[in-house]
């Protein structure tokens, strides 16, 4: 079993909809479930609480669309995660097949940046192009889904994914309350995934689409369907200097950001982690025309991010942090948007 909690103490200096912020948090409680405990030594499972609290930074204060912390969500408490895993076969095996089922976040499986995990900003956990996806998001912070994978891997670690979810994550009649149902009972969200690696890094190739038409972005009374996709490429670059570079695509039609890019760099420094990093998203040119009614939103929202993180004690880290957000929300009326503040980490484990 196991807790954690994460803070955001995130102040917007200048520019932006105003200056100001405030602390925003996540908290989870989780248990695990070995199933060689019951004479099960294949099954796993997994159970996790979580309440979040604190404001929206970006509605209120930063005004941009990717989000300038990735905790950042309308306050509420519930069951986050509750998952079964069963191990087909042994990872010894020419080819090891895994299946899980339940409520799953799909950032746990799909789109795992694993070096962007160390900064703040939203779109170094999902790309921004995927993020913005379904009614209620894609199955990611604040909401799971409902949802089935299949993961394959070669002994050579060559693995492919293969998952289906919900399209509504969260209940029809209430989003901010979790619901299990069989994937694709509102539609389905179809994610596959190839994961190659790469010396002592790894290519990550992937698509997505949704079974059910979602509304146009410059049409109220038309549909078209919603999909993308993304490539991921990361590792280390030198001793102690790790990288990466994402590009993402999604549908214009469907989809307000039809293009991603995010890259960065983290290095080692002792106890230190040291990284910088952008988060670049293109408005699409559907979407860009119907925004605002006198056709002036930007053709992008670029934010650049400094952080530093240091563990304190076994169960603290601290993470000061700096970002530079240029036209926030799209809108050419608001000033590029500079935010300072500190992350902090506290976790527990048995």
């Amino acid at each position: 079993m196991g807790a954690s909690y994460v803070a955001d103490a995130l102040h917007v200096a200048d520019g932006g909809v105003a200056r100001g912020g405030g602390l925003a948090a996540r908290a989870d409680a989780w248990v695990d479930l070995n199933g060689a405990a019951l004479g099960v030594s294949r099954l796993t499972a997994h159970v996790d609480m979580i309440a979040v609290h604190g404001p929206v930074f970006s509605d209120s204060w930063a005004g941009d669309a990717q989000g300038i912390s990735s905790i950042q969500a309308p306050s509420r408490h519930h069951l986050y995660e509750a998952w079964v895993r069963w191990q087909a076969s042994d990872n010894a095996a020419p080819l090891a097949i895994a299946t899980k089922i339940g409520l799953i976040d799909v950032n746990t499986e799909f789109d795992v940046q694993s070096v962007g995990a160390l900064f703040v900003h939203a779109s170094h956990g999902t790309g921004a192009e995927l993020a913005q996806s379904g009614p209620n998001g894609p199955g990611i912070f604040p909401m799971a889904a409902s949802g089935a994978l299949v993961t394959a891997s070669t002994a050579g670690k060559l693995t492919v994914r293969l998952g289906a979810f919900d399209a509504q994550a969260g209940s029809v009649n209430n989003d901010r309350l979790p619901a299990f149902r069989l994937p694709g009972t509102t539609g389905a969200l179809l994610i596959g995934e190839v994961e190659v690696p790469l010396g002592q890094g790894e290519l990550q190739l992937g698509v997505w689409r949704y079974t059910r038409a979602m509304p146009r972005v410059d049409d109220d009374t038309r549909n078209a369907r919603s999909h993308g996709a993304y490539a991921l490429l990361e590792g280390p670059l030198a001793p102690h200097w790790h990288g990466w570079v994402r590009l993402g695509l999604a549908d214009a039609r469907s989809n307000p950001i039809s293009c991603y890019l995010g890259t960065g760099l983290v290095r080692e420094a002792g106890a230190w982690q040291l990284g910088v990093a952008m988060a670049h998203a293109r408005l699409g040119g559907r979407a860009r025309a119907t925004l605002r009614a006198d056709g002036l939103a930007s053709a992008h929202e670029t934010a650049f991010e400094l952080t530093a993180a240091r563990p304190v004690t076994g169960w603290l880290t601290l993470q000061p942090e700096l970002q530079y957000v240029i036209h926030p929300g799209w809108d050419p009326a608001l000033r590029s948007a500079l935010v300072w503040g500190m992350r902090f980490k506290l976790t527990w484990s048995r």
